[in-house]
């Protein structure tokens, strides 16, 4: 779980904070307002998020997880990797 601040804690060490890499949560009244992250973290998070939105990379997720999926070499230089 990450840290809680409040907004004043969160402007009088904004620096700090984003410096420190870490994901944070800043308060309202006790109430989280808004969440901070590293941009990795983001980017990570909308790529997962993408795979989950699209029918078909969930649906070859799902044939490999039940082992039923074929292999494939993948071409690293292809910018699909041949898939």
């Amino acid at each position: 779980m990450p840290d809680t601040y409040n907004i004043k804690e969160a402007q009088a060490g904004l620096p700090k904070l984003c410096r420190s890499g870490k994901r944070f949560v800043i308060a309202n009244r006790n109430t989280p307002v808004m969440v901070a992250m590293p941009v990795e973290d983001f980017e990570a998070l909308m790529e997962t998020l993408d795979v989950l939105g699209d029918p078909v990379a969930m649906a070859a997720l799902g044939l490999a997880l039940s082992g039923k999926g074929t292999y494939r070499k993948l071409n690293l230089d292809d910018p699909d990797f041949g898939l």
